[in-house]
């Protein structure tokens, strides 16, 4: 009676997990007499062996690890446009190095005028001119090059040089961290598709393993050792295994298909992942790489200096500006034209400008820098905390993965045992068909989490290495050809460039402005211990529709009246 209990309440306790599926004929097989032994016990025949979860060998695979970052390291779309952007801001350098380069522009102009004179101009023309023509016409011709040359801009140009190099070092953070979060995706989905791949196969194992079991229970049916019910209890663990395998066929599916969004091809057999390079040995360790490396920080250093800088570029709008100038002006009568008949004439002006007053816009312009300033340093410890969370979070999930892997290794130790053990007992009459079943979905669920345990670990040791920003081409990928961003950088500062540039920019540096910084303020401290507001009583309410309230004012168009149009 007390084993009889304690089976209904076991029953009672994992009906759920085994589903409510009605017994399907489909399921049926061939009746197989059973022999019974006279301890009650059925005398199975040798050639029926035990249904075990068999997994077929994985076929030889045809893609790697390497060869899908490789792929997506060169023609992501994500990535492709990121580092066009970061060629645009090499621009930006090479606009600031124009501004103490000569600047030359020609401008040519033309006239032609017809007076119909009255009396008074006709009475004043000479003799000639009258006889000659009645009318009186004029056309002229000039052409004029201007050239200037800044030679000093107060230390301007120099401080807009340099805010284009410190955004240039900003955005190639940006780029390594767009790579990292590439790689990481990649990485995730590769092993996606290998876990619902592996845990597909052993959901048809288990269906092929259940199938064997309903069909050995339809047998001792057959024989009279079971009931009805032991078989409805087998065809709806089949049931329920065949609509989980759909389940997970469609899940790794949308794998395949994240899988070829990012690297831009359909996943062949993808090889097991290999061991991840670069991981580091402690918690010290990684966060004194992540210091030094993780993109996030690094891009927020690098955006502070270039702001810091600013606030010099805005103080040079008060310095004095020394340029040079040199105009050349060739002008006369059009037509007839003759050189020997133009005007020529050529000169050259140094200019000194001296801003006395603005309006207060350049003081105006450094507070505003500073500000700003102060801004993107508060920003740094964002990112900074940030970070820390992000190196720990991604540690935290490799120690659990880690412990869980153990477990969940002789967890499947003992399932086997269970599965194998629990179906040889049902045999000799000691077990029921609930324990075979359970013992199957124990095994079944105990390889499905194991797979799934060592994809987890694989995924929390890429997640580190991005923390720590060593997810990236250079650092985990060889034989690949690197995309080096400061190749066009130095291209965009040659390109234009003229022998005397270093000179120029050396005398611009010249009692250049210094870039003085803000300091950080924070509110003030609570005289007392900071407490909440009083609570306020909300009575019961019930639930609700959304209202038909009226739209704000001007913020909607009304509709125009229909036009009515005869019809011939």
């Amino acid at each position: 009676m007390r084993k009889a209990g304690s089976a209904l309440l076991m029953g009672l306790a994992l009906a759920p997990a085994f589903g409510s599926y009605p017994w399907s004929a489909a399921h049926a097989a061939p009746a197989r007499a059973y022999p019974v032994r006279a301890d009650g016990a059925t005398r199975v025949s040798e050639h029926w062996r035990l249904p075990k979860l068999d997994v077929p060998q994985e076929p030889a695979p045809t893609e790697t690890l390497a060869d899908a970052l490789d792929a997506a390291y060169r023609s992501a779309p994500a990535l492709q446009a990121r580092r066009y952007d970061l060629r645009a801001s090499d621009e930006d350098y090479a606009q600031a190095l124009a501004e103490l380069r000569p600047t030359v522009q020609a401008q040519i102009g033309g006239s032609y005028s017809k007076t119909v004179p009255g009396r008074t101009t006709q009475a004043d023309r000479p003799l000639a001119d009258r006889l000659a023509s009645p009318i009186i016409t004029t056309n002229n011709a000039a052409a004029e090059m201007i050239v200037d040359q800044p030679l000093y801009t107060g230390g301007k140009a120099s401080a807009d040089a340099a805010v284009a190099r410190e955004a240039i070092h900003a955005g190639r953070e940006e780029l390594r961290a767009t790579e990292g979060d590439l790689f990481l995706r990649v990485i995730t989905a590769y092993a996606d598709v290998r876990r619902d791949s592996a845990t597909l196969a052993l959901r048809k194992a288990s269906v092929t393993q259940l199938e064997s079991t309903f069909y050995e229970v339809t047998a001792r049916r057959q024989a009279g050792e079971l009931t009805r019910t032991d078989i409805a209890q087998a065809s709806t663990q089949v049931d329920a295994a065949i609509a989980t395998s759909n389940l997970t066929e469609q899940q790794l599916q949308q794998d395949r298909s994240a899988f070829a969004a990012l690297v831009g091809h359909d996943p062949g057999i993808l090889a097991p992942e290999p061991p991840l390079p670069q991981l580091p040995h402690s918690l010290d360790a990684a966060f004194d790489l992540a210091q030094r490396l993780n993109p996030g920080l690094s891009q927020a250093i690098a955006t502070e200096r270039a702001s810091r800088v600013r606030i010099a570029a805005a103080k040079a709008e008060g310095h004095p500006r020394v340029s040079l100038r040199g105009t050349a002006r060739l002008g006369g009568q059009a037509a007839p034209f003759s050189l020997h008949n133009e005007d020529q004439e050529f000169a050259g002006q140094a200019v000194l400008t001296i801003p006395l007053w603005q309006g207060g816009r350049t003081s105006s312009l450094v507070a505003q820098a500073r500000d700003r300033n102060a801004g993107d340093r508060e920003r740094i410890e964002e990112a900074r905390r940030v970070m820390v969370q992000a190196v720990v979070d991604a540690w935290n999930g490799v120690a659990t993965a880690q412990r869980n892997l153990v477990v969940q290794e002789a967890q499947l130790a003992s399932a086997r045992v269970l599965d194998e053990g629990t179906f040889q007992e049902y045999r000799a009459g000691l077990r029921s068909t609930f324990d075979v079943l359970f013992a199957h979905g124990s095994l079944r669920d105990a390889e499905i989490a194991l797979v799934s345990t060592r994809r987890d670990l694989y995924v929390a040791q890429a997640t580190l290495l991005r923390q720590i920003g060593l997810l990236e081409a250079r650092s985990i990928l060889s034989q690949t050809p690197l995309y080096d961003p400061t190749v066009n950088t130095r291209e965009a500062a040659r390109r234009n460039a003229l022998p005397f540039d270093p000179a120029l920019r050396s005398l611009d540096r010249v009692a250049q402005p210094e870039a003085t910084q803000r300091g950080l303020e924070q509110p003030s401290l609570p005289d007392r211990k900071p407490e909440m507001m009083p609570a306020t009583t909300m009575p019961s309410v019930t639930m609700t529709t959304t209202p038909a309230l009226p739209p704000l004012p001007s913020t909607v168009g009304t509709p125009k009246p229909a036009h009515r149009r005869k019809r011939p």
